[in-house]
């Protein structure tokens, strides 16, 4: 790390450590074996994982999450979101960063498999308990450790002024993209949404709380024209920066324990939406594998494979995935262009690549007809009329 390219922003923060001391830091990581990991294209998804949620005997056993995801996710998804949202035993040897998951050493095992991303933690930063020094250390492990991507809540950073909190992002923004050129600072931020923009200049990506929200009321009123309204007022990221979206998240229920019976289609229709937009698409591992508790390893590869509903979830959501993945339009900063000419149907249009799709999700119980001339993404088939069911959705390449 050259130390003069982010000493002005260190004199700004008027942090109390000297320069000697940053650079301490910096030389202390700067002999680190880095490996950099992919850049974020169509192919790039997340799956929300909760490194506990797979059992063996009762406890919490990585290498059956591992083998897990390896034999059954690797070829669709391309990151794990490394949380913990149930508790365990603690071991002697768990980290002191972090004491709600297991060693990033540990953990380390699936980067070989999947980029990682990972949570800056304490939740809260106090404004006289920070310390700057100390916390980019934590953000620099986590890096050495497999992460090409850290998310940052902005309201973590309690009683610190907007002028600062940026700052500090600027600072981490840039120690990232020094250790990791391909490497993303993702923002949570659920405030003021006219300040949005602004984040994306200390930022990758930052995240959109609301989509949930707005799908939910799409599907409860069987009516997508709030969802559309909400979708057309988003700005457009300036370049080499997108959003992060997501249905699901840590701090919340997953998506379809909010929809009275969920259906299949249901389900599947969300996800629809959520990877139609632009941006890089969070799935949540509770609703793909269809539990709400740690689980054993054995017991679930079972249920998925003879529980229908569970298994349509699972093998539906990582269809749609395969079909993005292969598509250049789907990029998370390929153009986007939201339509309304059935209220019903929510509509999207991405262009990259030299392709143009039309995708369509109808949010409603009622059947509609939709007139689109192309090609099914998912039979391969030509169309010019489409008679979607109840929830049904289609990926169209425009001729």
């Amino acid at each position: 790390m050259n130390i003069e390219t982010i000493e002005p922003i260190i004199n700004r923060l008027e942090d109390d450590h000297t320069v000697g001391e940053w650079r301490e830091l910096f030389a202390k990581w700067d002999n680190h074996a880095w490996h950099d990991g992919e850049g974020v294209t169509e192919k790039t998804s997340v799956l929300l994982m909760d490194a506990n949620a797979v059992t063996n005997d009762g406890s919490p056993d990585l290498d059956a999450l591992h083998e897990l995801l390896k034999d059954h996710v690797q070829a669709s998804i391309s990151d794990l979101y490394l949380v913990s949202l149930f508790p365990y035993k603690a071991k002697p040897t768990d980290t002191a960063v972090n004491p709600r998951i297991r060693l990033y050493e540990d953990l380390g095992r699936f980067k070989h498999e999947f980029d990682l991303m990972y949570d800056m933690d304490p939740d809260v930063y106090n404004e006289m308990q920070l310390d700057l020094l100390d916390e980019t250390d934590a953000f620099i492990e986590r890096l050495a450790q497999g992460a090409t991507k850290l998310r940052v809540h902005v309201q973590s950073f309690r009683g610190m002024s907007e002028e600062r909190i940026r700052l500090v992002l600027e600072l981490w923004h840039a120690v990232l993209h020094h250790y990791k050129p391909h490497g993303q600072l993702i923002l949570a931020y659920e405030g003021d949404p006219s300040l949005i923009p602004d984040y994306f200049a200390v930022a990758d990506a930052v995240c959109h709380f609301d989509l949930a929200s707005h799908t939910l009321l799409a599907f409860a009123q069987g009516d997508a024209k709030k969802l559309s309204d909400w979708a057309k007022r988003i700005e457009e990221p300036e370049d080499g920066k997108t959003h992060f979206n997501f249905l699901s998240s840590r701090e919340r229920d997953p998506f379809e324990k909010n929809l009275i019976e969920p259906s299949v289609e249901q389900i599947l229709a969300a996800h629809s939406i959520l990877f139609s937009l632009q941006g890089i698409p969070a799935i949540d591992y509770r609703t793909l594998l269809g539990v709400e508790t740690p689980v054993e390893h054995d017991e679930l590869i079972q249920d998925l494979k003879t529980d229908p509903y569970r298994l349509q979830v699972f093998s539906g959501i990582l269809s749609q995935l395969n079909v993005k993945r292969t598509h250049p339009a789907f990029s998370p900063y390929a153009e986007q262009r939201i339509g309304s000419s059935d209220k019903r149907v929510f509509t999207v249009e991405r262009k990259g690549g030299g392709e143009t799709l039309i995708l369509y999700t109808n949010v409603s119980a009622e059947p509609r007809t939709i007139h689109a001339n192309g090609t099914n993404l998912f039979t391969g088939e030509p169309v010019d009329t489409i008679e979607l069911d109840a929830y049904g959705f289609v990926w169209v390449k425009s001729e």
